[in-house]
């Protein structure tokens, strides 16, 4: 390594330039973390300069603005001299958009002494190959396009057309501008205000004032704001030293240090980095076709920690290819070790993340008219999430060949694994295990079919892995009060159960329920209109009360509603409730209540019937062996 202490100016008065390796994260650095603070920095340093200059303050001290790690690159011919940004491509980024505001603002006003100083420090201006050799700092490719429209606007004016404010519909306020845009925007007129600061008691300032207000922060750049640049040789080992450097600025993701660390190995073996980079990662890095947040950027809530969805990818990746448990703490370690115990190639491994990560993008947007479809909807409902590295196995066609039929039954098995064990109450503390567990002996197995998972499922003992039997199921399913103990997952079931009654006679086969509310058809508040028989004992109505209290939270008294009906039926008495409901509801989970028997009541027996039909379908849906 060769360390060197350089001012901003020097470091970028040279002919040269510095890139952003593609496969490095794009632009993040913000306005409250690191704008402010760094042009309090810099305004400070050029304050302390007028200061000295008007009132023979003590020459200013040298301001460490940090340090940046660069590693050569090769060129010939023309090609102008180029180093690759190790560590520190924000802070300098940052710096360029800086005096691309600077530049522009001595425009707009027309002081032109300083302009030429400027330019030399924003733009190389010699021979070269190709036009994007002028840029001193060429960042990676999601922001190129808001980089070049920066350097080439002129003004915050033009910018700001370029890039108008856009405003969803359902949204109160625009979309901020991207990054970028948004830095230049900030420090002109960061810049704008250190400049026009009142110079004078008539609160006007001249021509000159503005000069040397300017003058300050260019002495600023050229003499008092120094940069440590760090040259590393070809011994040096750049993953390294990226990895060691890291935490240092904006904290990267585990999947910034992954595609750190795939696209180094790339260079190492002298594929086309760039070809690479583009088929198989840029997806994960650059926002929707109309500046919409990334699916992959979105956050997604693993345990009480949120998480970006391409971190959580790799992490059940990595499960499914190692079929071992691994930490998402140290999801970074964890791929690096897996990459290094053997030979790999990176096109062959970017391919298969690549397959993979298509299947995985349907877990979180299902198509619900399938039944494949219908079964990931309702597992991110369960929230069990430890079973997504087996169904990358199971959803893998390149790797296995299932029937639909076949790999629809194994899904619906698992489905019903998970459901009857949700019903009864047992817990899910050991699913990691046992879905690890699966994916292993299915990845092994002699016949992949859906006899061997149910051969599995069922071999399960114990409470905290087995596949509940009818017997366990139903007594659960009459007994267990499902409107507290489900929580939103109660809608889940009762969607479930109407699916299953329709026919394909009927509009709505896979239909959306979830605008509709659960309704308790014995009300909550049942004291008034629905009371306990006249002839009991005192210890009797305690008994018979508080099996009421519990009845009417199980699945036999719950049905969906629209709002507006479920509102306006509330706490009625039965009659009225079956009338309304028997007249405006279209659901077949509540056609049974048209074939009640006279007079109309509904009470514990009522309840308790309907919960048996209603197990019955259950069975149906989710079937044991």
């Amino acid at each position: 390594m060769k360390p060197n202490n350089l001012t901003v100016f020097e470091l970028f008065e040279r002919q040269q330039r510095y890139v952003v390796p593609l496969f490095q994260r794009p632009y993040v650095w913000t306005k409250e973390k690191q704008w402010i603070p760094l042009w309090e920095d810099i305004s400070a340093k050029a304050e302390e300069i007028l200061n000295s200059q008007h009132y023979n303050h003590r020459e200013p001290n040298n301001h460490f603005m940090g340090a940046i790690v660069l590693n050569p690159i090769k060129t010939s011919g023309l090609q102008v001299t180029a180093k690759s940004i190790i560590d520190g491509q924000q802070r300098l980024t940052t710096l360029q958009i800086i005096l691309f505001a600077l530049r522009d603002f001595m425009n707009a006003i027309k002081q032109k002494d300083l302009l030429p100083t400027i330019d030399l420090h924003t733009e190389n201006k010699c021979k070269m190959e190709q036009a994007v050799e002028r840029y001193k700092v060429w960042p990676t490719n999601a922001d190129r396009r808001e980089f070049e429209a920066i350097f080439n606007a002129g003004s915050p004016e033009n910018l700001k057309a370029a890039y108008p404010p856009i405003r969803q519909r359902w949204q109160r306020y625009p979309d901020p501008p991207p990054t970028l845009i948004a830095a230049y925007l900030y420090f002109y007129e960061s810049i704008e205000f250190f400049v026009n600061v009142d110079s004078n008691e008539d609160g006007d300032f001249t021509p000159e004032d503005q000069a040397e207000r300017l003058s300050a922060l260019v002495e600023a750049f050229k003499r008092h704001l120094e940069i440590v640049t760090i040259d590393l040789d070809e011994h040096d080992n750049p993953q390294v030293i990226f990895e060691t450097l890291n935490y240092r600025g904006e904290p990267l993701l585990p999947s910034d240090l992954i595609r750190n660390f795939v696209f180094l190995e790339a260079t190492r073996s002298g594929a086309k980095v760039e070809e690479l980079y583009n088929q198989y990662w840029i997806v994960y890095d650059q926002p929707g076709p109309n500046g919409e947040t990334n699916f992959w950027k979105e956050l997604e809530k693993q345990g009480r920690i949120q998480r970006q969805r391409i971190d959580l990818f790799v992490f059940h990746y990595l499960v499914y290819r190692t079929g071992e448990e691994i930490y998402i703490t140290k999801l970074y370690q964890e791929f690096r070790d897996w990459w290094q115990k053997e030979p790999r190639q990176v096109e062959t491994e970017l391919k298969s993340l690549q397959s993979l990560s298509a299947i995985f993008r349907r877990f979180y947007q299902p198509d619900t008219n399938t039944r494949t479809g219908l079964f990931l909807r309702r597992l991110r409902l369960l929230d069990v999430t430890t079973i997504y590295p087996l169904l990358l196995f199971l959803l893998n066609q390149d790797s296995i060949a299932l029937s639909v039929s076949e790999l629809e039954g194994m899904l619906v098995d698992l489905e019903s694994y998970l459901v009857r064990r949700l019903i009864c109450g047992l817990t899910t503390k050991n699913y990691n295990n046992t879905f690890s567990s699966l994916l292993r002996n299915l990845q092994k197995a002699e016949r992949l079919d859906r006899a061997t998972l149910r051969n599995l499922l069922a071999g399960l003992t114990g409470d905290s892995t087995r596949w509940p039997d009818d017997q366990e199921f139903e007594t659960a399913w009459l007994s267990r009060p499902a409107y507290h103990q489900l929580g939103h997952r109660t809608r889940m079931v009762l969607e479930a159960l109407d699916m299953q009654m329709r026919t394909n006679k009927q509009e709505g086969a896979y239909g959306n329920l979830w605008q509709l509310t659960i309704e308790h058809l014995m009300p909550q508040a049942w004291q008034t209109n629905y009371p306990l028989p006249d002839d009991l004992t005192t210890e009797e109505i305690f008994g018979a009360t508080v099996n009421r209290n519990n009845l009417i939270h199980t699945l036999g008294n719950l049905t969906l509603l629209t709002l507006a009906l479920n509102d306006s039926i509330k706490n009625g008495p039965f009659s009225c409730k079956h009338s309304e409901i028997t007249k405006q509801s279209e659901l077949r989970l509540n056609a049974d209540l048209l074939n009640l028997p006279l007079p109309l009541e509904w009470n514990e027996n009522a309840i308790l019937v309907r919960g048996q039909k209603l197990f019955a379908l259950a069975c149906q849906i989710w079937p044991h062996p």
